[in-house]
Parts: structure tokens; C-alpha cells; sequence
């Protein structure tokens, strides 16, 4: 009898071939679901950014 393998659905973390397509619900709360339209995969994105998720352009200049 041959096996039959299904690829997990639920994680980000999964090996694929491709780079994800995200499709991402309307924001709703914290975080927004997404579903990748190749593979199925799921990651949760947050609708929001914390203080430090900002830099200044002189952060970012003295970055690079």
C-alpha cells in the first residue's frame, strides 16, 4: 500500500519551493490571518507596530 503524504497547513515554517503569496484578511483586532494561495500555509500578522518596530532616517542611514 503506498503512502500517501500530506504537507502540515497550519505553519509557517514548512519547507516549500516557493516564495509565499500571502493573502491576508481585512485588519480586525491585534492580528490578521493569512493564507499563502500556493500552499495553504497560515501566519497570523500583526496590525499594529510597537515603538520600537520604528527607526528615524538617521537610523537608517547610520544602518547602512
Amino acid at each position: 500500500m503506498a503512502k500517501t503524504a500530506t504537507a502540515p497547513k497550519n505553519t509557517e515554517e514548512q519547507k516549500t519551493d516557493h516564495f509565499h503569496h500571502w493573502r491576508i484578511e481585512e485588519p480586525n483586532g491585534l492580528v490578521s490571518r493569512g493564507v499563502c494561495k500556493h500552499c495553504g500555509a497560515t501566519k497570523e500578522f500583526k496590525n499594529w507596530l510597537q515603538d520600537g518596530d520604528f527607526i528615524t532616517n538617521e537610523e537608517h542611514r547610520n544602518a547602512a
